[in-house]
């Protein structure tokens, strides 16, 4: 069985600076210590499956180092640059150092799940890899056999985001139904910001805190920094343009 001394010096490019042994993070791109920073190797070894190994970066995958306090974040990639709404994390994944026992961090893990709406979380210790999966409203952990297992779960939870996608692409094309979905995902505060078109109107509207009642679609946006509520029919809805956070 391979070691993670000798795994790392395998797969990994360190150097010394000043007797200090370094690396170059995949992701940040900026040179890290490694001496007496355990966890940050196990996070490196990491980081060259998703990046080396896995098939899905950057094409499938977006990848963040140290957001939000989280050691890993994935995200999906965005196929469309007109949407590109705030989404939570496909995937949290926290790093330990080897002789560390997972379990003794699953409030954590479940913790940042929860705080970030986030249905899918790692963790791994280079000998053990634990998932936790939500269903039902319930963290359900389960022990991965290796790291090649983890991409079948990253698909599982982008397919999920592809089905808004095609809701999107529906609603530029004029679909009311498309729009009043995606509206009432993304559209009810400020969070997004989404522009749409009204029928025989020149200039696309940004607007936010949507709801519709009766016959009526009601939106809030800014003239000159202030905030004013407007409202329009709802046959006079042409097209989406966006929605971007």
């Amino acid at each position: 069985m391979t070691s993670l001394s000798e795994e790392i010096s395998g797969k990994l490019n360190i150097y010394k600076i000043d007797y200090a042994e370094y690396t170059k993070c995949l992701i940040r791109r900026r040179e890290i210590v490694l001496d007496g920073r355990p966890e940050e190797k196990i996070r490196q070894l990491f980081l060259y499956f998703l990046v080396n190994q896995s098939g899905l970066f950057p094409n499938k995958i977006d990848i963040r180092v140290e957001s939000d306090n989280h050691d890993i974040e994935l995200y999906k990639t965005a196929e469309n640059g007109y949407f590109k709404p705030y989404s939570p994390p496909l995937m949290i994944v926290e790093v330990k150092r080897e002789e560390e026992n997972l379990r003794n961090h699953e409030k954590q893990i479940e913790r940042y799940l929860k705080q970030s709406c986030s249905e899918i979380g790692i963790l791994y210790n280079y000998h053990q890899i634990i998932a936790y999966i939500k269903k039902d409203g319930v963290f359900m952990s389960n022990t991965l056999n290796n790291l090649e297992d983890i991409t079948p779960l990253i698909f599982q939870s982008s397919n999920k985001l592809d089905k808004n996608l095609l809701e999107f692409e529906k609603a530029v094309n004029g679909s009311f139904d498309s729009f009043v979905y995606l509206v009432n995902k993304y559209g009810k505060y400020k969070l997004n910001r989404i522009v749409f078109r009204l029928k025989g109107e020149q200039l696309p509207i940004v607007g936010s805190f949507f709801k519709f009642q009766e016959n009526k679609l009601y939106y809030n946006i800014y003239v000159q920094d202030v905030e004013k509520q407007q409202s329009c029919d709802l046959q006079d809805f042409e097209k989406l343009v966006s929605i971007t956070y």
